[in-house]
């Protein structure tokens, strides 16, 4: 009966891991854990010394060598611009509301091969003076 459950565990961890896989995943930086989750996501921060920040990863089935990322809505874009890796952290402005969007549009594998995508994530972010989310 042990060895039955640890394979059925086995099993569904392996489904699991592929079910993030040839997609984007992302989490708002706040001062609580974050927890990426596949194609959205939501946070906000309260905190006048913090600075936003969302991070953005690409995941596949496949090694990647390098990707290439188109990021639109309201972030800082020289934080975005410098990124090739399968993870991003962008850097957000302190504003009320914002939104942002990364997306993979090239993906070059270490097997020398490479795919043109559209796997993407959004992004929502809010910051509050009156410490309502804390």
């Amino acid at each position: 009966m042990k060895k039955l459950i640890a394979l059925m565990a086995l099993v569904a961890g392996l489904f699991s891991v592929n079910s993030y896989a040839n997609s984007v995943s992302c989490y708002v930086d706040t001062m609580k854990y974050d927890n990426y989750t596949q194609n959205r996501c939501w946070g906000a921060e309260s905190n006048p010394q913090f600075s936003p920040k969302v991070a953005f990863k690409v995941n596949t089935s496949k090694e990647v060598a390098r990707v290439e990322w188109t990021f639109s809505g309201i972030y800082d874009r020289s934080s975005a611009s410098k990124c090739t890796g399968t993870t991003c952290v962008v850097d957000v402005y302190k504003i009320e509301e914002g939104y942002m969007k990364a997306c993979v549009d090239k993906i070059y594998y270490k097997d020398y091969t490479w795919a043109d995508v559209n796997w993407c994530a959004d992004a929502e972010y809010m910051y509050s003076r009156s410490g309502m989310w804390n």
